[in-house]
């Protein structure tokens, strides 16, 4: 139902107003800190899954570069002992070798087969040091990027801590403006109590006043004839009239008058609050005994989404509106969002209107 003027009229001169509530700027920035924060979470955690593969490829690196290591000591231990040591560095003597050949062609045949040995095993040696400089050489690349990663990682870690920082900042900021308006509500509720007194204390003495003027008032009628004042004649008395009966007052409509700052306050106050089928409070709601609360302040239940469908219909709406449709309805806080009793895994939270109703809503005034 629309809002009740006198209570404007007395909300300017105290100077609180109706328009949106001040800490809907900052419950704003505090949804958008939060979003940053967990966005921010998100890409943490990419980056640390991102260092862990890149570590797990670091070691297992070190772990070839070792076997191409000893690869390489057995190869040059085992040419030392077969080949160097018998023939290319002379462990033993050109003599001790040849000793037992019969002719030329056998002596030819002991070299070759001793050289070409030793030209195998040099080779073979040969290709692990070459593997092992390729794996040295990815083990370099890989150290420097699990660097910039880690770089990356202490950058985030700084970012998560000062976006911790700035929401709850915002939070204890959204905190302080809530009980402020809290205080200004109360003040001009009080104010309006007053003036409602007032104006009834002022109507009652005018009807007291009016009614005593009426019947207990004289009139004279002065001929002032040579300064003798003759005795008023009696009036006649009135003829009796048959009485018609008034007719009985046609009752009135009740009507509401909802102040919309406090509804949106009591409505940030629950924020966070668990979902329940049937709950009215006061740490569980379903969403028409969330909205109950919210309008009234009491812990009740003032209809379902059907009964609210009923009420005055806004083109308009104002913070403290009703938004609802067929299945679930919640309170409107301006600039497009709303709080809502949404459901088991959220609870009570801010949403667009458009993503918490999803369509076919309308906007309702108690």
């Amino acid at each position: 139902m629309a809002r009740c003027a006198a209570t404007a009229t007395l909300a300017c001169v105290l100077g609180l107003g109706l328009a949106a509530p001040a800490y809907a700027d900052t419950a704003s920035d505090l949804a958008a800190a939060r979003t940053k924060l967990e966005q921010i979470g998100t890409q943490t955690q990419q980056i640390y899954d991102e260092l862990a593969t890149q570590t797990q490829a670091l070691d297992q690196t070190a772990g070839e570069i070792t076997q191409k290591q000893q690869e390489i000591a057995d190869g040059q231990t085992k040419l030392s002992t077969y080949v160097a040591g018998e023939y290319k560095t002379g462990g033993l003597s050109l003599l001790q070798v040849l000793t037992g050949v019969d002719d030329l062609s056998d002596m030819l045949n002991r070299l070759f087969y001793y050289g070409k040995v030793s030209d195998k095993q040099a080779q073979t040696i040969q290709e692990v040091k070459e593997l092992k400089q390729q794996l040295t050489d990815k083990q370099a690349e890989q150290e420097k990027n699990v660097a910039a990663t880690q770089k990356k990682v202490d950058e985030l870690n700084a970012q998560q801590a000062e976006a911790q920082n700035v929401v709850n900042s915002l939070d204890s900021q959204l905190q302080a403006e809530l009980a402020a308006e809290a205080e200004a509500n109360a003040a001009l509720q009080a104010g309006i109590n007053a003036s409602t007194a007032e104006k009834a204390t002022v109507s009652n003495e005018t009807a007291g006043t009016t009614e005593n003027t009426n019947n207990g008032g004289q009139t004279s009628n002065n001929n002032n004839q040579g300064g003798n004042t003759p005795a008023p004649t009696p009036a006649p008395a009135p003829t009796p009239q048959p009485s018609t009966p008034a007719p009985a007052p046609t009752p009135s409509a009740p009507s509401q008058s909802v102040d919309g700052g406090s509804v949106v306050s009591r409505a940030y106050s629950k924020l966070g609050c668990a979902y329940s089928w049937g709950g009215i409070g006061p740490n569980s709601f379903d969403c028409s005994g969330f909205v109950s609360y919210c309008l009234t302040g009491r812990y009740c239940r003032l209809g379902t989404t059907g009964t609210f469908m009923g009420w005055t219909r806004v083109s308009d709406p104002q913070p403290g509106d009703v938004v609802v449709n067929s299945y679930h309805t919640g309170i409107y806080i301006g600039g497009g969002q709303m709080i809502h009793a949404s459901d088991y895994n959220t609870g009570v939270i801010i949403s667009s209107v458009a993503a918490g109703m999803n369509n076919n809503y309308i906007f309702v005034r108690y």
